[in-house]
């Protein structure tokens, strides 16, 4: 039977090809591009970067010396005014490094926001490798189906001839057109399924349209443990890291609220009342020592210690995470890999069955009712090679972002 014969060639050349309906094509970097510029979280996330860093320089400026102009003028009953003018320079000589520390703390939460925007950027690497992977797979999926339905329809014109001549049964074509009944609802059902998968992608990118992403490459498996090494200092593990260290910058500071302090304090005066109208300047220093402060510097370091005890706890889970993250994704992706490498022979064993079960069927051999159950047996296979192929390649990207290897930009 040609239809029929005809088979395993329709479908290994479905297997991931798009389908025939017009779309824009498009690569995974072209799509990550887009999704970058449209982004609102990872916007907004720059914004936050740029707050923690203008707060830095804040503190920075606890090392410079202040400057101020300071005038001033009163007035008694019966009292001529008195008024003056001066220029104030005033610098902190020495606060127990309290200054130091608080400049560090500021440092430090600013790289962990910039390693968490980093991780952010791939972690939305990998939403839009997931939805080019599902839609190309769909879009797959639609061209195997679409093929099934040429050959069932096929069958289906030749069973009716041989019905007309007395060589096959009315049952047997009532048969062949329930079966091309549900491979047209199947494919009405996929087709559904990769609307929505448009629209997902279309969310992402901003793009309007079909699209036709391309379809993803799936590598041989790797190595494990290059892969578990770089998720130790992946972005979202250094951050936390970069967290505790401003907590211990904190916890620092705060234990120092105890030590002196020391001021220097100079006025060049432009215009002095009397008696000293004469005397264009004076300087002094200020020394203080706190005695009792009501609790607060011993409350103000327990408060950081703990801050420090659970900014430890956060690295350590971050760190296992991203360590049991890294052996899922290379389970899945062994595991992917072993099934496409099963279903490719399956698919090739599948339609020359279906050749043979449709050759048999002229001699006599067998029903009609082999023959379709051949046929769905290639199709399923097709259809279940197709799955395996998006499943590797999503626990590639999955493998590569885990580790902390995935793009943050294009």
């Amino acid at each position: 039977m040609k239809t029929s014969s005809s088979l395993l060639i329709l479908l290994l050349c479905a297997c991931s090809a798009a389908t025939a309906q017009e779309a824009r094509p498009l690569t995974l970097d072209e799509a990550f591009n887009l999704a970058l510029r449209r982004s609102e979280t990872l916007a907004a996330g720059g914004e936050g970067v740029r707050q923690l860093e203008a707060f830095r320089r804040a503190q920075d400026a606890a090392f410079r010396p202040e400057l101020s102009a300071v005038a001033s003028e009163t007035a008694a009953q019966g009292a001529p005014g008195r008024g003056q003018a001066a220029v104030n320079l005033s610098y902190n000589l020495f606060s127990g490094l309290r200054d130091y520390l608080a400049a560090k703390a500021a440092g430090a939460r600013t790289e962990a926001a910039r390693l968490e925007l980093a991780r952010a950027r791939q972690g939305l690497y990998l939403d839009v490798a997931a939805a080019c992977i599902d839609l190309a797979a769909r879009r797959a999926e639609i061209a195997v189906r679409r093929a099934q339905l040429e050959v069932t329809a096929g069958r289906v014109k030749e069973l009716e001839t041989r019905a007309a001549i007395g060589r096959s049964r009315a049952s047997e074509v009532l048969a062949a057109k329930a079966q091309l009944a549900q491979d047209e609802a199947s494919l009405a059902s996929e087709l559904a399924g990769e609307n929505s998968a448009q629209i997902a992608l279309g969310f992402l990118t901003g793009l309007e349209g079909p699209l036709a992403p391309a379809a993803a490459a799936v590598p041989a498996l790797p190595e494990l443990e290059p892969y578990l090494l770089a998720a130790r200092s992946r972005p979202d593990v250094a951050a936390a890291r970069q967290t505790l260290r401003a907590a211990q910058a904190g916890e620092a500071a705060a234990r120092r609220l105890g030590l002196p302090s020391l001021d220097l304090s100079a006025n060049y005066y432009l215009k002095r009342p009397a008696p000293n109208e004469d005397d264009r300047w004076d300087a002094g220093l200020t020394l203080r020592v706190p005695l009792y402060t009501g609790g607060y510097n011993q409350a103000s370091a327990e408060q950081y210690g703990a801050q420090v005890s659970a900014a430890a706890l956060t690295l350590a889970l971050a760190e296992r995470s991203a360590l049991a993250e890294v052996r899922q994704a290379h389970s899945s992706l062994r595991h992917s890999l072993l099934v496409m490498a099963s279903l490719r022979a399956a698919l090739a064993l599948a339609g020359e069955n279906a050749r043979l079960q449709a050759k048999d069927y002229t001699y006599g051999l067998v029903t009609n009712l082999d023959v379709l159950n051949a046929q769905n047996s290639a199709l399923q296979t097709a259809l279940n090679l197709e799955a395996a192929t998006a499943a590797a390649a999503l626990a590639a990207a999955r493998l590569e972002t885990a580790a902390g290897l995935a793009p943050e930009t294009k």
